[in-house]
C-alpha cells in the first residue's frame, strides 16, 4: 500500500517518527530519525505490505492507532500469508524484523519485545548453509533476459501491455545478471537520469553511499550490448506501462498499474520466470550466489574478483566461493590425473 493510501493516523505517526530531537534528553528516542533513506524506503514498503494485508482481511480500521491493530494472532497470520507466496524463512525473518522496527518507530513508548520469540523461531528455520549447485550460471541468467526482450521484438508476446511487461522483466534480469552488486531494492528504485545515465554509446549506473547496503557508493558502465535494449524500453515499452499517467520521478521499472514497481512484486515476477525456464525458482538475491558460483566454477583462478563484483566489505562473506573454487580445481586435477593413468594402461590386465 503506497504511503499516500495509508490511513491518516499512520501517515502522521510516520512523519512524527522522523523528527528526532537529540537536544531533549527526556524525550522518547526516535530511531527512525537516524535511519538512512534506503532503510526508510525499505521499512515503509514492508509496512505498506502489512497494511495491505490488514486491508485484505477487513482489519484496517483507519480510526485506530497503528499499534492498536498489531496483535500476535495477526502477526502470525501475516507470516503465514507471506510464506504462502513462496517467501523463504530468511525473507520472512527480514520482513518481521522490519515490521518490528516500524512499530517501534510509530509507537516508541510501547515495548515491542514480545515479537522477539516469533523472530527467533523463524530464524531456526533459516538454512545456514544453502546448496547453490542447482543454480543456473550467471551467463544463463543474462541470456534469459536478452532472449525475453528479443522474443518481444519479433512480436510473439501477446498484447501491447503483455509485451511491455515481458520486455521489462527481460531487461531487469539482464541488468541484474550483468551487475549483480545491485540488490532488489537498488535495481527497482533506479531512476533515469539519476542512477541510470546515458554516457556516449553506453549507460552508466551510479549509486550513492545512502543508496547501497554497507554505505559504499557503487557504479560503473553497463555492457554496451544492453544500450539498444535500454533505449527501446525507455522510448517504447515504458510509456505503455505508465498508462498515460504522469512520469513523476523517472523510475525505470514500472508496474502494470502505471506506478513504480515494488521490490517484492518484481522479485515474485522473476521467481516465476526463472522457475518456468530452469525448473528452479531463482530469487533476485540468488543472482549474487549465481555470480560467485559461476566464477568459482568456470574461472577459479580469478575467484578473487568476487568481493569487488558483489560489494562484499568482509572477505569472509565470499569465503565459500574460495573454498568451492579450490575444491573444483582440485577435482579437475584429479580427473586429469585419472585420465592420464587410464591412458597409460594397455588393457584390463595391465599393472
Amino acid at each position: 500500500m503506497p504511503f499516500a493510501n495509508w490511513p491518516e493516523r499512520d501517515q502522521r505517526a510516520w512523519v512524527d517518527a522522523q523528527k528526532g530531537d537529540d537536544d531533549d534528553l527526556l524525550s522518547v528516542d526516535r530511531p527512525a530519525a537516524r535511519w538512512r533513506p534506503s532503510t526508510k524506503e525499505l521499512y515503509v514498503c514492508r509496512y505498506g505490505i502489512w497494511l495491505n494485508f490488514l486491508d485484505s482481511r477487513n482489519l484496517l480500521d483507519a480510526e485506530k492507532a497503528p499499534e492498536a491493530r498489531v496483535t500476535q494472532v495477526q502477526i502470525v497470520d501475516h507470516i503465514k500469508a507471506e510464506r504462502a507466496l513462496g517467501n523463504s524463512a530468511k525473507t520472512l525473518v527480514n520482513h518481521v524484523v522490519s515490521l518490528r522496527h516500524m512499530f517501534e518507530a510509530l509507537a516508541p513508548s510501547l515495548d515491542w519485545r514480545w515479537m522477539l520469540p516469533a523472530i527467533r523461531k523463524l530464524k531456526t528455520k533459516v538454512t545456514t548453509s544453502k546448496n547453490h549447485s542447482d543454480l543456473p550460471s550467471i551467463r544463463e541468467l543474462f541470456e534469459l533476459g536478452v532472449s525475453l526482450m528479443r522474443y518481444v521484438e519479433v512480436g510473439k508476446a501477446g498484447t501491447v501491455k503483455q509485451c511491455a511487461v515481458m520486455y521489462r522483466n527481460g531487461l531487469f534480469i539482464a541488468m541484474l545478471a550483468a551487475r549483480p552488486f545491485m540488490r532488489r531494492n537498488d535495481i527497482t528504485t533506479i531512476k533515469i537520469g539519476d542512477h541510470l545515465v546515458r554516457d556516449g554509446s553506453l549507460y552508466r549506473l551510479r549509486f550513492s553511499n545512502d543508496n547501497m547496503k554497507g554505505g559504499r557508493a557503487r557504479g560503473g558502465p553497463l555492457p554496451e550490448m544492453l544500450t539498444p535494449f535500454i533505449d527501446h524500453y525507455i522510448e517504447v515499452r515504458r510509456p505503455v506501462l505508465l498508462l498515460s499517467k504522469p512520469d513523476i520521478d523517472g523510475t525505470l521499472f514500472i508496474s502494470g498499474m502505471g506506478l513504480p514497481i515494488y521490490p517484492h512484486a518484481m522479485s515474485h515476477e522473476i521467481g516465476k520466470i526463472t522457475e518456468a525456464f530452469f525448473g528452479r525458482r531463482v530469487c533476485t538475491h540468488e543472482f549474487r550466489h549465481a555470480t560467485g558460483s559461476s566464477i568459482a566454477k568456470e574461472d577459479p583462478e580469478h575467484v578473487g574478483i568476487v568481493p569487488d563484483i558483489l560489494g562484499h566489505s568482509d572477505y569472509r562473506t565470499s569465503e565459500s566461493y574460495y573454498i568451492f573454487a579450490n575444491e573444483w580445481a582440485a577435482f579437475q586435477r584429479l580427473d586429469l590425473a585419472m585420465e592420464k593413468l587410464a591412458g597409460s594402461q594397455e588393457g584390463p590386465d595391465a599393472k
